[in-house]
């Protein structure tokens, strides 16, 4: 017996429904052949020449990423631009690529809930709560604290965690009773969370006005790398698709690939900021 890459479609498809994406996302096999036999599997978070580099050189024909490759239609594919120079790639390699992307976002034990994961915590709730055939998913999760943490600490064990930078918005002596995390561009749940009233929100991609009227408002915000937040899920997933494929009592490489964020902070001495949180 073989996988084939319809089978790691059908899977995921049972793991975090397509039913459940949202209306503009673009999900399931991007490039490839649904009856291709699966050598080995690459989990990654974006593709990238990196990602098929690393597939090409441990023999990995199935590169299932997170973020989808092609979200947009395209309306041409050239082999000279980045992109067209991709797809290309992928075809001439005979790599195929799956995206699964808001699907894993609002399931329970998706990509919210592995940051707190990693925070060694245990979601109690979505923050925005949405149904669908009887079914209950949403976007973002809610923690409450049995024991209330300073904003800079909670910042600080988080930015450990992620190995990378963290931004904070609000008065870093605050302390926290509860909070939300929503992995990715998660700032337009804020008012949602102030409805529940929690006041604190891990996620990425906060726009300057947002932070700006944020302060004002006394809502707090850490702000953390999106794809290295959004990275962590891969490790339930590689344990999900390895109890899968181990049901069948086959072995399959599974491997995930990592890149570091590609945001580069550079402080001059001038600009150092002088609070204990940035030592």
């Amino acid at each position: 017996m073989s996988f084939k890459t319809k089978d790691f479609y059908n899977f995921l498809n049972q793991l975090a429904p397509l039913t459940i994406a949202e209306p503009q996302d673009n999900n399931g096999l991007q490039v490839g052949s649904f009856e291709d036999e699966v050598s080995g599997v690459l989990l990654v978070v974006d593709l990238t020449s990196k990602a098929i580099d690393y597939a090409l050189e441990n023999r990995l024909n199935l590169i299932i990423s997170h973020h989808p490759f092609i979200f947009k239609p395209l309306t041409q594919i050239i082999k000279e631009d980045p992109k067209g120079h991709l797809i290309y790639r992928l075809i001439q390699e005979k790599i195929n690529l799956i995206s699964w992307h808001t699907p894993l976002d609002k399931i329970e034990e998706g990509v919210s809930e592995a940051i707190l994961r990693a925070l060694n915590l245990k979601g109690e709730r979505f923050i925005s709560l949405q149904e669908k055939n009887q079914k209950v998913f949403g976007l973002g999760r809610v923690v409450y604290l049995k024991k209330s943490i300073k904003l800079q600490d909670l910042a600080k064990k988080l930015g450990k965690v992620l190995k990378s930078w963290v931004m904070v918005v609000g008065d870093l002596e605050t302390p926290i009773k509860a909070f939300g995390v929503c992995g990715g561009s998660g700032a337009f749940l804020k008012d949602e969370l102030k409805n529940l009233g929690i006041n604190t929100l891990i996620t990425s991609d906060v726009k300057y006005h947002v932070a700006k009227d944020s302060l004002e408002e006394g809502f707090n915000f850490i702000v953390i790398d999106h794809g290295i937040a959004e990275g962590l899920v891969l490790d339930w997933l590689k344990t999900s698709l390895v109890k899968f494929i181990t049901s069948y009592n086959l072995n399959l490489k599974i491997e995930i690939f990592r890149e570091p964020s590609p945001y580069q902070i550079l402080l001059t001495e001038e600009n150092k900021c002088k609070r204990k949180f940035c030592d």
